[in-house]
């Protein structure tokens, strides 16, 4: 058994929820934990569900998320920042790296 749980330490578990939960309250609160586990298996398929269709969907697709699409024309590149010198399109008014102001 997992954890070297022996019986003999189930069977104290049992007596023990039997003592502190009474023999009336113990299968409401095998209901309700049924029922929680029941929720969480639910959720955690539909989450691996929905990452499974998303990651399907991009790799069917032409442009997989993360590249840059290489068919449409780059802007043109008419500024280049005064603090960190990256390149910047025309009509900027903020560089795309740092940040800085971009003087027009």
């Amino acid at each position: 058994m997992p954890f070297e749980i022996q019986p003999i330490h189930i069977l104290l578990i049992i007596i023990a929820a039997l003592i502190i939960f009474g023999p009336n309250r113990l299968p409401e609160i095998g209901r309700w934990l049924g029922h929680s586990i029941g929720e969480f298996n639910k959720g955690a398929h539909e989450m691996t569900a929905a990452m499974r269709d998303e990651i399907n969907r991009n790799a069917g697709s032409d442009n997989p998320a993360g590249r840059p699409d290489l068919t449409q024309p780059l802007p043109a590149v008419n500024q280049f920042c005064i603090k960190c010198g990256a390149p910047n399109p025309s009509g900027a008014l903020f560089c795309n790296r740092c940040g800085n102001s971009l003087s027009i």
